[in-house]
């Protein structure tokens, strides 16, 4: 049983991995044309470039399949959204404990 819950998991990795590389190239298609898409999504890729494969991907939900701007990001991200409590309470603690504004003593 264990062994076709991996399968099924793998399986469901590998199909958000395509999902998002289609929609990489569907936006790079929608904003250069289809042949420099390739030409630049292939050159992203094989560079190791991932940041800017992600505005792609960004992008590409935002003007292709016209999601909302947090859902495009999720696809785009998705471990944004893990980041995002601890960078919610980060920001609350430096709100409840300012950090003083002297400069320390130095000795």
């Amino acid at each position: 049983m264990t062994v076709l819950i991996r399968i099924a998991g793998w399986t469901l990795l590998a199909a958000f991995l395509i999902l998002r590389s289609w929609l990489g190239f569907a936006g790079l298609a929608h904003l250069l044309g289809p042949l420099w898409a390739v030409a630049l999504g292939a050159l992203l890729l094989a560079g190791g470039w991932r940041l800017p494969w992600r505005v792609c991907v960004f992008l590409g939900a935002l003007s292709v399949w016209h999601w909302p701007l947090l859902a495009a990001l999720l696809i785009a991200a998705p471990r944004a959204l893990l980041v995002l409590p601890g960078l919610i309470s980060t920001l609350l603690a430096r709100a409840r404990h300012p950090r003083p504004r002297w400069r320390p003593i130095e000795q």
